[in-house]
């Protein structure tokens, strides 16, 4: 056998002897039940996104996504959870633009997220919008405005660090409101103290709000997101309402701990992206408000990257940070 030939074989055996560990855990998985950690208690965004999911998921995999709710700190609980986990592809987690907020609020995080997680797969983009209670006198943007200039207002969120909070923050700095923040621990107790009165106003996702707007519980005035939301296709945008460029979407994936096998992170890809496309699950995001999103892993690091920058000049123009 000639040389060059007798080289290039013994490459291709070892580079297959490389691959066996990786290929054959890939065709083992999963070997157990997944559990998918999410960050904040039943009720919110995030656990509306979840419960489908989950089911979707263990439908493709052929084993239960059990839902392991770890509310407190925006999100940060959960994460640091997740972070210590073995990166075998059994705990994953729902992960949101709370996580990369949370990173510049809270300074002494024991993880950092770029460090700590893979991301695995994009879910939906969401707009969130701005409520006020049923009995409410305030009935626009405008009149909200101005009735948190001559008083101050308070408004409810996910917890400190959360997308509620850095949407309100800049709401206060784009429109010299005087509004004070009260942090609840997840979206679903804010919505409920909301239409209770406990609270004046908050900035909430589509999901978790919708089904208090439904109710006519909590009132629309209006979306984050540049163009109408066709969940709710009354409420103005922020910019039409008189707050120009506003546009501060949320976005909910998937991520592992760091060191998951590429081929596992791959094989999730694949499969939620499969499960996006699905004409059902599609649609039944579409009624929560939600708009169905699909990024390869190395597309959705590069938005990773970029928003981590984006929140942390807002964190920086709001003082957000904690000690």
């Amino acid at each position: 056998m000639p040389y060059d030939m007798r080289r290039r074989t013994w490459l291709g055996a070892a580079a297959a002897l490389a691959a066996g560990p990786a290929l054959a855990q890939n065709d083992a998985y999963p070997r157990r039940p997944l559990t998918l950690v999410v960050c904040f208690p039943p009720g919110g965004s995030s656990d509306t996104l979840a419960r489908p999911l989950a089911a979707k998921l263990a439908a493709a995999l052929g084993q239960p996504v059990n839902l392991d709710h770890r509310g407190g700190a925006g999100g940060t609980t959960g994460a640091a959870t997740v972070a210590r986990s073995a990166g075998d592809g059994h705990t994953l987690m729902l992960t949101s633009s709370h996580h990369l907020i949370a990173e510049h609020v809270y300074k002494k995080l024991p993880y950092r997220f770029a460090a700590a997680f893979e991301p695995v797969a994009v879910i939906a983009s969401v707009p969130s919008v701005l409520v006020v209670g049923r009995d409410s006198k305030i009935n626009s943007v405008r009149e909200l405005i101005a009735a948190a200039r001559g008083q101050q207002l308070r408004y409810g969120s996910a917890g400190i660090g959360s997308t509620q909070q850095a949407t309100a923050e800049l709401f206060r700095f784009r429109t010299g409101a005087a509004i004070e923040h009260v942090p609840f621990k997840g979206g679903g107790p804010m919505m409920a103290d909301l239409a209770a009165g406990a609270v004046d106003l908050a900035f909430e996702t589509i999901p978790s709000a919708m089904v208090q707007i439904r109710a006519g519980k909590v009132k629309a005035l209006a979306v984050t997101t540049d163009r109408r939301s066709f969940a709710l296709p009354d409420a103005p945008t922020l910019a039409e309402a008189g707050v120009p460029g506003f546009d501060v979407p949320v976005w909910y994936g998937v991520s592992a701990p760091k060191g998951t096998p590429r081929v596992l992170i791959d094989r999730l890809n694949a499969t939620i992206n499969g499960i996006l496309d699905n004409a059902e699950f599609k649609a039944q995001l579409l009624r929560l408000g939600a708009l169905p999103v699909t990024m390869s892993p190395l597309q959705w690091s590069g938005a990773v990257r970029l928003d981590l920058s984006r929140w942390d000049r807002l964190v920086r123009l709001a003082g957000m940070a904690t000690a």
